[in-house]
């Protein structure tokens, strides 16, 4: 019995529809290079940046995909190891030139969000000030400058802030911005932030007057945490706050904190006891007190309804013992939900 004959590639990819034969064309595959660019940013944005430039390897045309990325990340430690032999200058000089071949490929595009996390050195300045232009120029949303060095030490040299360079598009395009020992001076003309939601800032030096005028442009601002900024002076806001429900201050020194902010929902204060007011915020429910100065309970527990007159839950901490010094101050305890603990030095 002879063997079968077999079907050509042409004859497999045939038919017959009257006696003529018809080709079957096999439908071309979508390519995610073909995709339009805002859905490849959508999905790029779902991975780190150091994953999607991996994809480069994958084929020519892939070589720049990590370029239209729209969260930029920029971690010392991740981009350039541990610095151990290298030294300061040389170490610097591989973040900044790692950090720039990224922006030079990402330039005119539009980012989401712009972070830098390194150990602030004089030799960053005038990067960090390129830095400040790029995120102008790319309509960021949210801004993150994280220099605080790994060793402390009460340093006082940090980075100061070009606020001039942002116009009036780049500070409405600015939804949260995280400043880490950075030194703030407002211009005479301060554009303020319209459309900031959440604003973090840690170890940065500014005067009350200067906090006071840039919180007072933030009309939307609805999370603030306000960490190691040392005032002198007192932390204060006439001017309302409506959308603010999230309040942190730790470790400033402050003589007194009054906002008004009628919305505010939670509170939390580490630090020595200073006089708060916050009698307008009367949807307050939830307060956090960590207290390092001497404080009675009697204090406590007649000062505090007053100036935090609808809190429901209040959890108080302190160094030394809470000492009850007039028993009838235990009615106050009828007011709100309390929770105590201390610790002796």
């Amino acid at each position: 019995m002879e063997p079968m004959p077999r079907r050509s590639s042409t004859a497999r990819s045939t038919s017959v529809c009257r006696g003529k034969p018809i080709c079957k064309r096999r439908r071309p595959e979508l390519q995610f290079l073909d995709l339009p660019e805002d859905i490849q940013c959508k999905v790029l944005s779902e991975l780190p940046l150091k994953e999607v430039m991996r994809t480069s390897i994958l084929s020519s045309k892939w070589r720049y995909v990590w370029s239209i990325h729209p969260k930029l990340r920029f971690v010392g430690a991740t981009m350039c190891g541990r610095m151990i032999a290298t030294g300061l200058i040389q170490y610097t000089s591989k973040f900044v030139r790692n950090v720039n071949t990224v922006l030079q490929r990402h330039s005119g595009m539009f980012v989401e969000d712009f972070e830098v996390q390194f150990e602030f050195n004089r030799a960053l300045i005038v990067h960090l000030d390129n830095w400040v232009r790029f995120v102008v120029a790319s309509q960021t949303k949210n801004l993150a400058f994280d220099l605080v060095p790994a060793e402390f030490h009460g340093r006082n040299g940090r980075y100061l802030f070009p606020i001039e360079y942002l116009d009036s598009r780049s500070t409405s395009c600015l939804q949260c911005i995280q400043l880490s020992f950075v030194f703030i001076k407002l211009r005479s003309r301060f554009n303020g932030f319209p459309n900031l939601r959440k604003l973090d800032l840690n170890l940065v030096h500014v005067t009350a007057k200067d906090l006071e005028d840039m919180l007072s442009s933030c009309s939307k601002l609805e999370w603030l945490s306000i960490v190691r900024c040392h005032l002198d002076d007192e932390l204060k806001v006439d001017r309302p706050l409506s959308c603010l429900v999230h309040l942190h201050v730790a470790y400033c020194d402050v003589t007194k904190i009054q906002f008004n902010a009628e919305n505010l929902k939670t509170f939390v204060y580490r630090g020595e006891w200073h006089p708060i007011d916050l009698g307008q915020s009367r949807e307050l429910k939830d307060v956090h007190l960590h207290l390092t100065g001497c404080i009675t309970l009697e204090h406590a527990l007649t000062t505090l309804p007053t100036a935090l007159p609808t809190i429901q839950s209040l959890t108080l901490i302190a160094t030394t013992r809470l000492k009850v010094c007039c028993p009838s101050c235990l009615l106050s305890l009828f007011k709100f939900i309390l929770h105590i603990s201390y610790c002796n030095l």
